[in-house]
């Protein structure tokens, strides 16, 4: 890159790079410079493996495809997930087609996510998740749904798009909420998972207005895990940290959800009073055709006995990857072989 431009982390694996005063053919000889740079870089491992890896990237260019940053941004964005969609290792700038469609599909997100919002179409959906040594399901994953007509939205539909927004705490809260009325309308007295971004975690009224919730519902708070993930990034690691630590010390209990999926998992686990390590799905789901993630689980198992943390094996998906897993000693499993989300709670 050139010495003014501008590189950053947004989240996970993904970057941004701000190029001042650059054109549109300026900015494709930089990606493709990146690229290319990329392409040479190589990593060897203590094994003498030699690890290579690519990307993938999109371009905007003010004003060409758009006139304000928010807008500029999501066609980047669209047009990243664009190369990754057509073979990855390219850079891709979008037509007039693109940009209309790009903007559109996200003007069209924000109108639901602000109608789901004030007509309370934000609804549970509950993914059992069994206990090993349990022969019935106690223990359930709560989900965020939309419901648009006769239509269900999943959250990875929206998720982005509401935490831009700055919308996902408040649609944190009323999932949660809708969770607690259906609890209570079903006498269930299991567990339930949170999965939270630690977005909602560092807001300041967060704790209170989940407590508001508990004590209004007389939720049982040992029965309560939030999942901390680390999809994304989080600028005040202390504050997340302190708000961790006095949720559980309120009673709750907490989760690392995708644990594997990157270097911050081993961060937390240190830093937080964790109970249970979600593993990361990826390598769940290969499980029986792949001795490098069979060996990382066995792994994580030893390391979780050890720190006195139990295990929940993500994307279990057939009766053999059960076998396996009860084979390593892991506390719990989730997946559809166990049960696909839906909005009645298995009990």
């Amino acid at each position: 890159k050139r010495d003014e431009d501008i590189v950053a982390r947004y989240g996970g694996d993904e970057f941004t790079i701000i190029l001042p005063e650059c054109d549109l053919n300026g900015a494709v000889a930089s990606g493709e410079r990146i690229l290319e740079a990329i392409r040479n870089f190589e990593l060897t491992t203590d094994s003498g493996t030699k690890v290579k890896l690519t990307a993938s990237l999109g371009i905007s260019v003010y004003p060409d495809h758009a006139m304000n940053k928010k807008e500029l941004f999501f066609i980047a964005d669209g047009m990243m997930y664009k190369a990754k969609e057509e073979g990855r290792d390219a850079v891709k700038i979008p037509t007039d087609e693109d940009v209309v469609t790009i903007v559109k599909e996200e003007k069209n997100k924000a109108s639901m996510l602000v109608n789901a919002i004030a007509n309370e179409q934000i609804i549970p959906y509950f993914q059992p998740i069994k206990s090993a040594k349990e022969p019935d399901v106690i223990i359930h994953e709560l989900l965020m749904r939309i419901k648009v007509e006769d239509k269900i939205v999943s959250a990875f539909e929206f998720i982005e798009t509401a935490e831009g927004m700055n919308l996902i705490n408040k649609m944190d809260l009323m999932v949660i909420q809708k969770a607690f009325e259906k609890i209570n309308e079903c006498s269930y007295k299991g567990m339930l998972f949170i999965n939270l971004s630690p977005k909602s975690l560092v807001v300041g009224n967060f704790i209170n207005s989940v407590n508001e919730l508990v004590n209004k519902y007389e939720i049982d708070k040992s029965k309560i895990v939030f999942e901390i993930t680390e999809r994304e990034t989080v600028k005040n690691f202390t504050l997340l940290e302190k708000f961790v630590l006095n949720l559980k010390s309120d009673g709750y209990k907490f989760a690392i959800d995708d644990f594997g999926s990157g270097f911050s998992s081993f961060h937390y686990i240190k830093k937080f009073p964790i109970d249970y390590l979600k593993i990361d799905g990826e390598f769940i789901i290969n499980i029986n055709k792949d001795k490098k993630d069979k060996a990382f689980v066995r792994s994580i198992v030893t390391l979780a006995q050890e720190l006195g943390v139990k295990t929940v094996a993500e994307y279990v998906e057939d009766q053999e990857i059960v076998d396996t897993l009860e084979s390593l000693d892991i506390d719990c499993y989730q997946g559809f072989f166990i049960g696909k989300p839906n909005e009645k709670i298995m009990i």
